[in-house]
């Protein structure tokens, strides 16, 4: 059989199988028309910072902690940061409990700082229930908190709580694994209370608690939020003991009600140290003759 009759009984076998429907003809005709794709699928990943940074001791010249945490989106598709907050075992969730929280977004570490005002989009709670900060990401993308911890008067002394900070980030159906950033609050032993006694209204004697110090230690007696204003004169162990009239009270502190007295160490220039030997609170009332001030709340 000549080359060039082969070529047409071929065409004409072809022809003859695609007018029959057979199924050879449709696997060929299906064969030859199909082309080839694929499709990449992005990745999801998340990233925390800034934990490390919170490992405090709350005490009476420590009394608030503000740091900044930055969570970041580090997958390759947009998403949804989410934290959650948990206290390891073993460690204090009484204390975890009496220290509240409040956390806003801010556009930088360095706009955290403590006398940074609450911004918008705030959540508070404790460290042991926080409700979750929240951030749509870009992929690639950070997003700073700034968080306060201030510790309630019902926080245990001389107590240590292990906070989880947890983080997740969520695009569509897609979820990241969970990544973990931990710190330790802790308080410092209970303060000893001062002794208190009454005149008349018209002043209070406050002692301190005896101690091995040098009988030649100065120390100061302090009132205010932050307990940074001094009171009275400061003494020497060798006195041991304040005397406060109403009138030495600033009108900025306190007019009227409870105000805490709080006892510390002064260094040899007489500005106070953060060693607090004794604390207590007086009260500011009004008697017949005018101001007047007594022992207690």
């Amino acid at each position: 059989m000549s080359r060039r009759l082969r070529a047409l009984l071929a065409v004409v076998l072809t022809v003859a199988f695609v007018a029959g429907g057979t199924s050879a003809a449709w696997a060929l005709w299906s064969a030859t028309g199909t082309t080839a794709s694929s499709v990449t699928i992005g990745k999801t990943g998340a990233s925390l910072s800034g934990t490390s940074d919170m490992t405090t001791t709350f005490s009476s010249s420590v009394t608030s902690m503000t740091k900044p945490i930055t969570l970041t989106n580090t997958g390759s598709l947009a998403g949804t940061a989410t934290t959650t907050v948990s206290v390891v075992s073993g460690s204090s969730t009484a204390l975890a409990q009496a220290v509240s929280v409040v956390a806003w977004p801010v556009t930088a570490t360095s706009a955290c700082t403590a006398s940074t005002a609450v911004g918008t989009g705030s959540v508070s709670g404790t460290w042991a229930s926080l409700p979750s900060m929240t951030s749509k990401l870009a992929a690639g993308a950070s997003a700073v908190w700034c968080t306060r911890s201030t510790p309630s008067s019902s926080a245990p002394a001389s107590s240590t709580t292990n906070v989880n900070l947890n983080l997740t980030v969520m695009a569509g159906t897609w979820t990241s694994g969970v990544v973990q950033g931990g710190f330790y609050l802790n308080t410092s032993a209970a303060t000893p209370a001062f002794t208190c006694t009454d005149h008349s209204g018209t002043y209070v004697e406050v002692a301190w608690p005896t101690s091995s110090r040098p009988k030649d230690t100065w120390y100061g007696a302090f009132v205010g939020p932050d307990a940074s204003t001094m009171v009275g004169q400061k003494e020497q162990d060798y006195y041991g003991r304040f005397t406060l009239a109403p009138d030495q009270i600033p009108a900025s502190v306190a007019t009227s009600g409870p105000v805490t007295v709080t006892v510390k160490i002064l260094d040899r220039a007489g500005n106070p140290t953060s060693t607090v030997v004794a604390s207590g609170t007086i009260t500011l009332f009004t008697q017949n003759n005018g101001k007047a001030v007594r022992c207690g709340a």
